[in-house]
């Protein structure tokens, strides 16, 4: 604790209302956001699948309308993450799960310096000590209330804001500018790909169940779960696959000898191309690294087993191309959730270059695409920095 400085629960000097329980079942297509767990996240709301819910002029539900400057904090999942609601969200209802601090009124409490506090490492850490939960966390409001906040004067407080707003500044700066370079080179990324893929004179017509066999994988069998544990056989789930069109050996799980059997003809090698064909990522392709050969594959996915004189590369970036994926789209069925069935995909419509030319636009897109992956790779390392930049900051301020 800081010498002299006040120490009060976040009870006191703040009003804590916890969400409703809204049913899911009653989201309208318009009407008032629900902000919900899923659109807090650390430091900022995101705006990632919105739901809705008709206007209510009764109590029980008019007590749970945000205003501007309501802190959010999450108490279920990823617990401790807090982030100011914004104006251009309004109206809005708070779900369940997430608290609402508002600054009481009578209380000399720096907004701007309750969120720094609340943001910082410290207290994410503590929120998660305080929680319980074998599935996921959850944390209480009681507990909450009673959390201890350091109070300094107000004129402290302000100096205290104008010093961290200042330094962030700067370093969100750093963090905007590889985030520039990146979003750069995936736009001319994405330029090239469209113009290199476009059919031109000479390139062959073709449906894509003309140019490989199209096969699903297999959902596990009833009661069979994932495992962490190593053993002889990897199921692939769609979870796995990464935005740059490959999966990540240390994400896959795995299953037995025993539900293997069961499932042993829906495998993956590295030769074939992967099309996700169920949920919001229906049309994501890639290839799966040597070191995953013979896995198991997901329901929700399928793979390409290319003819020859196809480069799996090129077929790659075919299914990524702009009128591809514009063909996948319109195909695709939506009830409760995105469905792309397989004699649809087969369908589609490609064109088809010489296999040396098939061969020289993946030279190209692979030289471009590296260039994306290294500045990735560049933005995720500034970013983390960032991060741990800022923690730091708050660290010897609060600390």
């Amino acid at each position: 604790m800081k010498e002299g400085w006040t120490y009060k629960k976040l009870g006191e000097v703040c009003e804590i209302l916890n969400g409703f329980a809204f049913k899911s079942s009653n989201y309208v297509p318009e009407g008032v956001r629900v902000i919900r767990i899923t659109n807090v996240q650390k430091g900022y709301v995101e705006d990632n699948d919105p739901k809705y819910y008709p206007y209510e002029t009764k109590d029980e539900l008019s007590r749970y309308l945000l205003k501007e400057g309501d802190m959010l904090l999450s108490l279920t999942g990823n617990v401790g993450r807090v982030a100011i609601l914004e104006k251009s969200y309004l109206p809005a209802y708070l779900n369940q799960r997430v608290a609402c601090i508002r600054v009481r009124k009578e209380v000399e409490l720096n907004l701007s310096f309750l969120f720094h506090l609340l943001y910082s490492q410290k207290f994410e850490d503590d929120c998660i000590k305080s929680s319980n939960g074998a599935a996921q966390l959850n944390m209480s409001t009681v507990w909450l209330a009673s959390y201890l906040i350091p109070v300094p004067s107000l004129s402290e407080q302000q100096s205290i804001v104008d010093y961290l707003d200042s330094a962030f500044a700067k370093i969100d700066a750093m963090k905007a500018n590889a985030e520039k370079a990146l979003n750069e080179a995936k736009a001319f990324f994405q330029t090239s790909l469209k113009k290199m893929l476009e059919p031109k004179e000479g390139w062959e017509e073709k449906e894509l169940k003309d140019i490989c066999q199209i096969k699903g994988g297999k959902r596990l069998p009833k009661g069979c779960v994932l495992s962490s544990e190593p053993m002889s056989h990897r199921y692939i789930t769609v979870a796995d696959f990464t935005k740059n069109g490959t999966v990540v050996p240390s994400t896959v799980k795995y299953i037995s000898d025993e539900v293997y059997k069961t499932i042993q003809r829906y495998t993956i090698t590295s030769d074939d191309v992967y099309v996700t064909i169920v949920g919001s990522t229906v049309g994501k392709a890639g290839i799966i690294p040597p070191e995953l050969d013979g896995s198991n594959l997901t329901e929700n996915a399928c793979k390409l087993v290319l003819n020859n004189d196809y480069d799996k590369k090129f077929v790659y970036y075919l299914m990524c191309s702009d009128y591809v994926v514009k063909q996948e789209h319109h195909l695709t069925k939506v009830s409760a959730q995105p469905k792309l069935a397989l004699n649809r995909l087969a369908s589609i419509i490609v064109y088809i270059p010489s296999h040396s030319e098939q061969q020289s636009i993946v030279t190209t897109l692979d030289s471009l695409k590296s260039k994306v992956d290294r500045l990735q790779e560049n933005y995720d390392k500034i970013s983390q920095e960032c991060d741990a930049l800022k923690q730091a900051i708050l660290r010897q301020v609060f600390e």
